[in-house]
């Protein structure tokens, strides 16, 4: 049960971009650890996003709410959430008295518009760094007109930016994921209180040590390469297939790199990995359960990651969890702040010139010195469990509610039914922006592995 002093706290709300998740990613993930474990402790936890017309309902949470939505075409299963009168009563009816938006959809507007309309308490969470993804709704042949990746950059990623510091700035407080995202958003305006909460690690899942080795046989032990990620144009894949094929697996006798993941530029991916002549050591396994996943990190050796847009990878701390050094790209925000350099592994200043050439460097190091592995992995473990408990991610938690309930007392801001209604016409044209975006893209495969991608009632098999 909850303590005497959170009695007040007797309906949350989650504000997810997924009722039934089709694919996975981590604020998904995160949401569906902070309803188990809120739960656990009393609370009732009711999970609100788009409604998914070929969900089953044991994909869907005991509470939650669908919305109205519109299928984004290009990611077959994916839904964008709009408003409606019958809806908008739902979440008034509801009667909760905290607002959780973990998203960085249209659903955060929805979230404004219960707190400017009926007083409900709202934090907001940072999930994804604007300028590393925006860009991704692109068709693939604007992405390649310079002009109009100039056009996206100085206009449309300052405006997308603007219109999320008003949004965070109607909540009460704001969670980032890492030191450096606090600065980022203090430096565009956000004045509401904004707290730093590393999402937690799955004890239950992670802490797995027996499971067989899953890497094909041809892969050698102590030259395995392993990444988890999403096969997007943000993450930079592609970069780390060419500095693999350029600099370590010439250098390093039998490495071999396994991509654990899926996505939109996977059939790319397997494209380049011919073009370069490294197919032979490069194994695109798919995405995998996430029970399965502890398997993974602790058969390999490193984790190699490139990307530059996290705002928290969250694969960078469970490979750490597992004792598996990482080397990474520096990039100012989620994985600097995961990584410590020297330590549990290396960081790279992605812009140096020489970069590719050391992140390679520090690979071929941990591949071929097995001592200093070893150390690594030590630290990497200890590390991660001060980071990423679970029970010091909820504590935190529930301050902040404690805190955005008496920012929210405290702001009086008197009639707001003018700026309410202005935010569901931001929810509903953005998403009906992106859900047109998404008719200019053919669609893509996201998990043609099938994999389980977890549960909102915590079960082994998830």
């Amino acid at each position: 049960m909850y303590s005497h002093e959170r009695r007040w706290l007797r309906r949350l709300a989650i504000l997810n971009d997924y009722v039934r998740i089709p694919y996975a990613n981590g604020s998904s993930y995160a949401s569906q650890f902070l309803y188990r474990e809120m739960t656990a402790r009393g609370h009732e936890v009711t999970i609100v996003g788009p409604g998914d017309p070929n969900a089953k309902p044991s994909e869907l949470p005991p509470h939650h709410i669908s919305l109205p939505s519109i299928p984004l075409r290009n990611h077959p299963g994916v839904y964008l959430a709009m408003p409606s009168p019958s809806s908008l009563e739902t979440l008034r009816e509801a009667d909760f008295d905290m607002l959780l938006a973990q998203s960085a959809s249209g659903l955060l507007y929805a979230g404004g518009w219960l707190r400017q309309q009926h007083g409900v308490p709202l934090v907001s969470v940072n999930t994804v760094h604007m300028p590393s993804v925006y860009n991704v709704v692109l068709p693939d042949a604007l992405n390649q007109v310079p002009s109009v990746n100039r056009l996206f950059s100085r206009r449309v990623i300052p405006w997308v930016e603007d219109n999320t510091t008003d949004a965070y700035n109607v909540g009460d407080a704001l969670v980032c994921l890492s030191p450096g995202l606090k600065k980022y958003w203090e430096d565009r305006g956000v004045e509401v209180p904004i707290h730093v909460i590393p999402r937690a690690i799955e004890k239950r899942i992670f802490d797995d040590t027996g499971q067989e080795d899953p890497f094909p046989h041809e892969a050698v032990r102590g030259a395995r390469l392993l990444v988890v990620c999403r096969h997007t144009r943000e993450k930079q894949v592609d970069r780390l297939l060419r500095l693999f094929a350029q600099y370590v697996h010439p250098r390093v006798e039998g490495s071999t790199l396994t991509l654990v993941g899926d996505g939109p530029e996977h059939e790319a991916l397997k494209d380049l990995a011919r073009e370069l002549g490294v197919e032979q050591s490069i194994y695109f396994v798919g995405e995998q359960s996430l029970s399965r996943m502890p398997a993974w990190y602790r058969h390999a050796d490193l984790f190699v990651y490139t990307s530059l847009s996290e705002t928290y990878g969250q694969v960078v701390s469970e490979a750490l969890w597992c004792g598996l050094p990482v080397v990474a790209f520096d990039d100012g925000m989620g994985v600097s702040g995961q990584v410590t350099d020297g330590e549990d592994g290396f960081l790279v200043g992605p812009e140096d010139g020489e970069a590719d050439r050391q992140f390679a460097s520090h690979a071929e190091l941990l591949l071929t010195k097995p001592m200093l592995r070893r150390q690594m992995s030590g630290l990497a473990v200890r590390s991660a469990r001060h980071r990423s408990d679970p029970d010091a991610c909820i504590k935190h938690y529930l301050e902040v509610f404690e805190v955005a309930r008496d920012h929210a007392r405290s702001s009086h801001r008197g009639s707001q039914k003018i700026q309410a209604y202005r935010n569901l016409a931001r929810w509903a044209g953005m998403h009906a922006t992106a859900g047109a975006l998404g008719l200019m893209r053919r669609p893509v495969e996201l998990n043609r592995n099938h994999a389980v991608t977890g549960s909102w009632t915590f079960s082994k098999a998830s």
